[in-house]
């Protein structure tokens, strides 16, 4: 039995999964955990982590030292776990990210510019566009926490993202599952935010590399390392290249899989999905720590 550990809201990225044949998992909220008793070895996942209020996250902390001391495989750490603002200073003082943060409330002036605004906790789109001095970042700060965001949680990121072709940008992505990196389909968007892909903007070589991303990853040895750093057993990191060198950008501890996506006319980009949906199902189902191990449905197959 695997066991996926999410705030209520958000359980949606991993219910797709407890409908595939051959694997053995379901979802439940952080306050459905609290309430139950474990009645069978199973792999729990705490996920979004960064979303828990300090006493639950405190209060989880507790859980899952219990569910490991019971003799439970439990991935995902809250007290080692960074943040966004933890990763990313821990990411620029270790050499591997070439920019930094700043939360807005420690009144620190950006290295380079432009910058921009984000939330901790919040995976949706930035709070302001690209900044280009003080004055426009002192407006922007001012117009969010005016809006209602708490200062304490507003982050400064300095931008560092480059195209991949001319009005083309890419975000790579490397899934963890445990000790297993498999490389995830790269996205593509006319703009630096590359978040959810715009169709027809990769060609055949782009799509080509996305290929070979995922069957044979050359950045995993330093994701491995990245998710070291951020204390992450189970997660999605995503990065981008600047002159060749990987920039990370964030890691989702809750991220959506997206097993059965809509098919693309290209026949090599379906086949990188197909090659990501079999090395991810392969990976989630060997977390099982009861080794009953059933032959995964292909695409399409719901029980």
């Amino acid at each position: 039995m695997i066991i996926v550990v999410t705030t209520n809201s958000h359980r949606y990225t991993h219910e797709k999964l407890a409908t595939v044949e051959g694997l053995d998992l379901k979802v439940v909220s952080y306050v459905e955990l609290r309430e139950q008793k474990p009645q069978r070895p199973a792999t729990y996942i705490f996920t979004d982590i960064d979303r828990l209020a300090p006493d639950l996250l405190l209060h989880m902390s507790k859980i899952y030292r219990q569910l490991r001391d019971e003799g439970h495989r439990v991935l995902n750490d809250p007290v080692r776990t960074l943040g966004r603002f933890g990763l990313l200073r821990a990411l620029n003082r270790a050499g591997i990210n070439d920019f930094d943060c700043y939360r807005a409330d420690e009144l620190s002036t950006p290295k380079r510019w432009p910058v921009f605004l984000r939330v901790e906790g919040n995976h949706g789109e930035p709070l302001s566009g690209l900044l280009e001095n003080e004055k426009q970042l002192k407006d922007a700060v001012d117009e969010s926490r005016d809006g209602g965001t708490p200062i304490k949680d507003l982050l400064i990121i300095e931008y560092l993202a480059e195209p991949v072709r001319p009005g083309v940008f890419r975000k790579l992505s490397v899934f963890k599952l445990g000790e297993r990196l498999i490389g995830f389909p790269s996205v593509h968007e006319d703009n630096w935010l590359v978040k959810y892909g715009a169709p027809g903007l990769a060609d055949e070589t782009l799509y080509e590399e996305d290929y070979g991303f995922v069957a044979d990853n050359p950045f995993l040895p330093l994701m491995s390392r990245v998710f070291g750093i951020a204390g992450v057993d189970y997660g999605r990191v995503d990065f981008g290249l600047v002159d060749g060198r990987p920039q990370i950008y964030e890691i989702n501890t809750n991220p959506d899989v997206k097993l059965r996506p809509q098919r693309n006319p290209n026949a090599r980009r379906n086949e990188t999905i197909d090659l990501f949906r079999e090395k991810y199902l392969d990976a989630m189902q060997a977390l099982d720590p009861t080794g009953a191990h059933r032959p995964i449905a292909q695409p399409g197959s719901v029980r």
